[in-house]
């Protein structure tokens, strides 16, 4: 087990990796943001859910304007409670945790709460081309995105595309641990289809509210 200032330390560096290219790209990129084993982990909870039927066909809008359309949004998702006792929610959660204080400590954020779920695009499904704001909400700061593919390689596609404003299309390969920061309202992004295996990550929202 690492030693306390080890870990902090350790935390610290990959919030400022994340915090930097927010800063000089308009996103974030960190790789082994959580342990393997946490990710093999986190991968066999997504999988046990998808097993028992708990991952839920996602749809586009919020409560007043919902709707489900595999044209435009094609994953099954299962939100992770804030309270969670698996363990290796706990760890994820208690990481993102840490990272919102350190965000409202040296970057004078409002980051009051995150919420999070699993995302499963099987083989042949994406999500087109969006925004993670909803128009009538504006309580989303920041997305972020922890990736759970074990073993991927780049032959599987299912890139992620970031769309800066004013600069070159960013393409990301979802590499288990790798975490993806960027601002809610700012960054259209896109999640392009995989042709040969599921694609499963969790993805997140820091909030002002």
């Amino acid at each position: 087990m690492p030693r306390m200032e080890d870990q902090e330390q350790n935390d610290s560096e990959q919030f400022e990796e994340l915090i930097q290219g927010l800063i000089d790209r308009d996103y974030g990129c960190c790789n082994n943001f959580i342990t393997p084993d946490t990710i093999k982990g986190l991968s066999n909870n997504i999988q046990r859910l998808n097993a028992a039927g708990k991952l839920k066909e996602s749809g586009i809008g919020n409560q007043d304007n919902f709707l489900i359309d595999q044209a435009v949004r094609g994953d099954k998702i299962n939100w992770i409670a804030g309270e969670s006792t698996d363990p290796f929610e706990m760890i994820y959660l208690k990481k993102i945790n840490r990272f919102i204080k350190h965000l409202n400590t040296t970057c004078f954020t409002s980051i009051k709460s995150v919420e999070s779920h699993y995302a499963s695009y099987e083989k042949f499904r994406f999500y087109k081309r969006h925004h993670d704001q909803f128009k009538q909400e504006k309580g989303r700061d920041f997305s972020i995105i922890l990736y759970l593919n074990v073993s991927w390689l780049e032959a599987h596609g299912g890139i992620l595309s970031l769309y800066p404003v004013g600069k070159s299309q960013e393409d990301i390969a979802p590499l288990g641990g790798r975490m993806i920061f960027f601002r809610s309202s700012d960054m259209e992004h896109e999640v392009h289809a995989s042709n040969t295996r599921e694609r499963n990550s969790i993805a997140g929202w820091l909030k002002n509210v």
